[in-house]
Parts: C-alpha cells; structure tokens; sequence
C-alpha cells in the first residue's frame, strides 16, 4: 500500500512508524538504488565486451529466439522479462538488421512468431562465446562464490 506525502504536513506525519529521516538515510544501503548502479555498470561495461552490433537486451532477445524458435513475441517478452512494448519495439529493430524473422502464426494470425534469420547465426554464437568475459567483467570485485550466491539471491528476488 502506497502512503501518500502530504506538502504541508510536518516531518512526523510524513513518516510512518520505523521510517528513517533524510539524515539517517543510507543511499548506499538501499537495494533498488543498488540494482540500478549495478544494472547501469553492466550495461556500460557491454560494448566493451560485444561491441556495438546489438544492445544486451537485443542479445537477449536473440538467444531467447534461438533456444525455442517459433515463440510468439508475448512469450519472448515473458521469458527474458521484458514488456511487450518494449519487446516490440526491439524486435523491429532486429527485423531491420534483418537479424531476425517475424511471421504470422498459422494458428492465430494476429499472433507472430519469432525465428533467427541466418545472419543472426554469427551473432548468437559470439554472444555465447563472449558470455563468460562479460559476466567476469560485471563481477570482477566477487568472488565465484560470491557471485554464485548473487545469482541465486537475485533468481529468488525475481521469482525465478
């Protein structure tokens, strides 16, 4: 439940019981400022490792396509956990690096599916092959079993 801050109430009313004040606030504790500076460190280190040819999530759109051809957009979107707009919106962009084929399902035609174009073949394999400097770049300051137990603590956060 989202408690709303009134403008003119004092500093008492705007805090609920166990709330901390601005002074007692530690930014550097706080977990979804966290994962935003982990998130953006990542995506800054991404072009060092890949290059420029495609975003991580346009890769991430790739291999989802890769592993189970066919999926519909809706169901690419869900797997790599994005929304369907913004899904939509990068697969046109791999559509016009013709990275990738979109075709109407037979089943549903105002479903598409999604399909690897073969030019995709190349990029799809680099990204694998890349995948663990990139993932040893991201965490360069944990150790493997620090890094194992983020994986997992982040699986859980997620619900996966």
């Amino acid at each position: 439940m989202k408690k709303a801050i009134s403008k003119t109430g004092n500093k008492a009313s705007r805090r609920s019981a166990g709330e901390k004040s601005l002074q007692d606030f530690d930014l550097l504790q706080h977990l979804p400022h966290l994962l935003r500076r982990a998130h953006f460190e990542a995506e800054a280190i991404f072009p060092d490792i890949y290059g420029d040819e495609v975003t991580s999530r346009q890769l991430a759109l790739l291999t989802a396509i890769g592993q189970r051809p066919g999926l519909s957009q809706s169901a690419v979107a869900q797997q790599v956990g994005m929304d369907l707009n913004t899904c939509s919106d990068l697969v046109a962009r791999l559509v016009a690096k013709k990275l990738v084929r979109r075709e109407r399902s037979e089943a549903d035609a105002r479903t598409y599916c999604l399909y690897l174009a073969p030019k995709s073949a190349r990029v799809v394999d680099m990204g694998i092959g890349l995948a663990g400097a990139y993932r040893q770049s991201v965490a360069k300051r944990l150790s493997e079993a620090e890094h194992e137990r983020l994986v997992a603590l982040l699986r859980r956060l997620l619900g996966l």
